[in-house]
């Protein structure tokens, strides 16, 4: 029942810019449900960071969520 709440409402954000950023690493939020949400929200900027798990906080992950945020605050 809850376990599918964000793809099952995907259609409330699907105009809003959106990226997903997913660590390759990742054993707490898999790669698979990254790419789910994907093809629920085909618009949004998709990236696997390849040297990354699941912390917001490493290399490529936090260059990612910092060039999107510099991206998305000019709008």
């Amino acid at each position: 029942e809850y376990e599918e709440w964000i793809l099952d409402n995907t259609e409330i954000i699907k105009d809003l810019p959106a990226v997903i950023i997913q660590g390759r690493y990742d054993v707490v939020c898999p790669a698979t449900s990254a790419w789910e949400l994907h093809k629920k929200l085909p618009n949004a900027d998709f990236y696997i960071i390849q040297d990354a798990g699941h912390s917001m906080t490493e290399k490529g992950i936090a260059a990612k969520l910092i060039e999107y945020t510099d991206k998305y605050s000019g709008l």
